[in-house]
């Protein structure tokens, strides 16, 4: 973390209650260790895509999506996309009157109605004060709370995925995660990190892992952070992220998201 991100989280954990901080980044990557403070975070990826890392918990969120990070969550931003846009808004929270919804970390998917708003929201500067400009600040801020009620939320699989409690395990995972465009088979993993399949099996099951839906959830999101790019044809992204076939990458992308990759 730079000294202007210091900074910058520094000055949420010490502002006074009553003001809504706005920030737009445009950058190269982007990758900030595990921190925290004392604002709800909204993060819009107005372009490519974003990771985000709880304790235990990785969350994967696609380009024109929105993720709810809850006031006081430890969490890490990370993305593999080159070219990233964000915009983040920072809002306080009201404990007496906060909902389960409000409390948990969120991934929605939004449309036309709640991109304008957040756009008419992002230009009103970097800060909007209660004090200054309270109707404004009503606004934006009764909007934000009511996020999860006037938007679809993400299940699994583009939700979560839980981070092993074996550690055996998560060299495992990695190499699956870096190996995607590779015909990987189980037998085959377990040979390379010296496990019997029996033995590599049951550390998966005692995980509740799935090898094929852990393979297929990596190779999905590959593709979703390759769409972003805007620079290969849908049959290049397929081969790329380890499918065989167009068609058969379809099958699994519609399977897991309940969309074709074209409508998505």
């Amino acid at each position: 973390m730079n000294q202007e991100q210091q900074t910058y989280i520094s000055s949420l954990n010490t502002s006074v209650s009553g003001e809504i901080r706005i920030k737009h980044t445009g950058r190269e990557g982007i990758s900030l260790p595990t921190h925290q403070h004392g604002k709800h975070q909204i993060v819009y990826t107005l372009s490519g895509t974003l990771h985000v890392q709880t304790t235990n918990i990785s969350y994967f969120v696609p380009e024109h999506h929105l993720a709810w990070i809850p006031v006081g969550m430890e969490h890490e931003l990370s993305s593999n996309n080159r070219q990233i846009s964000l915009v983040i808004f920072y809002c306080d929270a009201t404990p007496d009157a906060e909902t389960d919804s409000l409390k948990t970390f969120s991934i929605y998917n939004i449309d036309a109605f709640m991109i304008e708003n957040l756009k008419f929201i992002a230009s009103s500067g970097e800060v909007i004060s209660r004090r200054e400009q309270p109707n404004l600040y009503d606004f934006a801020f009764s909007f934000f709370r009511l996020i999860p009620t006037i938007s679809h939320k993400y299940e699994i699989p583009l939700q979560s995925l839980i981070v092993p409690g074996d550690s055996r395990l998560r060299p495992v995972l990695r190499y699956i995660t870096e190996h995607i465009g590779s015909e990987l088979t189980f037998e085959q993993v377990a040979t390379e990190f010296g496990f019997s399949v029996r033995n590599l099996s049951r550390l998966f099951r005692n995980e509740n892992i799935r090898f094929n839906t852990y393979l297929n959830y990596q190779r999905i999101t590959r593709a979703i952070e390759l769409f972003a790019a805007r620079d290969k044809t849908l049959q290049e992204i397929a081969y790329e992220v380890g499918f065989n076939s167009p068609n058969n990458f379809t099958r699994v992308f519609k399977q897991l998201l309940g969309v074709s990759p074209n409508v998505f």
